[in-house]
């Protein structure tokens, strides 16, 4: 796996992309906010009716569940709590396309291979 600091990518690179945040806890604001302040197009991925979708639609975000909002990004950011990852990741796993982007704020589940992504994304 490689590892990628800010020396090795350009601003240039998502632009055009969309980031799918999942997850809207203290990570995922941080996160979606700082992205679209950057002017990225962020859609929030959160289970319908609970409490972070409301916060997310309440700070201006498009709301969407899971799968959708992966199937509509090309970069999608795992914010859910590590233990909740699996569950969100199967939930997801079909809507990522070779060449996507999947991150994780904490390595957990990759690093004890709990979640294993296809090698194309």
């Amino acid at each position: 796996m490689k590892l990628f600091t800010e020396n090795d990518v350009r601003r240039d690179a998502m632009q055009g992309k969309t980031v799918a945040v999942l997850g809207y806890g203290s990570q995922g604001r941080a996160h979606a906010q700082n992205l679209r302040d950057s002017g990225y197009k962020v859609i929030i991925g959160a289970r319908a009716g609970g409490p972070t979708a409301s916060a997310a639609a309440a700070d201006g975000f498009e709301v969407a569940e899971f799968a959708d909002a992966t199937s509509r990004a090309q970069v999608v950011s795992m914010l859910v709590p590590d233990m909740a990852q699996p569950a969100v990741y199967e939930q997801v796993r079909e809507h990522l396309q070779a060449g996507d982007t999947l991150l994780f704020a904490h390595g957990f589940n990759i690093h004890f291979g709990v979640i294993e992504p296809s090698p194309d994304i």
